[in-house]
């Protein structure tokens, strides 16, 4: 009775231990690294970046807007939201500058993105899935952020497609 009791202790204690180390800023830190690695490359793929790394819920909004705006013939996205412009420049980079406010779901990067000048950007993350995933760029305590944009693209062509019909 004593081993099995030691094992199932054992073996809970792994986990809570593997899940806490996730929530760590160096662990997310780390992760953050591996979304951004590739990023401003001429190589680097956009639809496998966002399907890869973004949350669920971020990108079915993306997946939905991207799929109305083709109904109605309008553009969703006139810049690249992981450089933060249109085109990238031969030295792109970026900076993680802070971790925040990190909780058991969700935590707050300040980045500055090198893209022919800096400029400074957050992104949210999202832990889904058993890692974190990234949940909305540029979000913002006035709710005027990537997520509200998708939202109001998604609202705006169902109208045009409704006063279509």
């Amino acid at each position: 009775m004593k081993k099995p009791l030691i094992l199932l202790l054992a073996t809970l204690l792994t986990i809570c231990c593997s899940n806490n180390t996730k929530h760590t800023e160096a662990y997310i830190r780390q992760r953050i690294d591996t979304i951004y690695k590739g990023v401003g490359q001429a190589a680097y793929e956009y639809e496998g970046r966002d399907s890869a790394y973004c949350s669920q819920r971020y990108y079915t909004l993306m997946q939905n807007a991207g799929q109305l705006c083709t109904q109605t013939d309008d553009i969703l996205y006139d810049y690249d939201h992981w450089i933060c412009g249109q085109d990238w420049s031969d030295d792109w980079s970026y900076t993680i500058d802070t971790v925040y406010n990190i909780t058991d779901t969700t935590a707050l990067a300040d980045l500055t993105i090198h893209n022919f000048g800096d400029s400074k950007t957050t992104i949210a993350l999202l832990f889904e899935r058993d890692d974190w995933y990234i949940d909305d760029f540029s979000p913002s305590p006035d709710g005027n952020d990537d997520k509200q944009y998708l939202r109001q693209t998604i609202r705006q062509c169902q109208e045009i497609l409704e006063k279509g019909q």
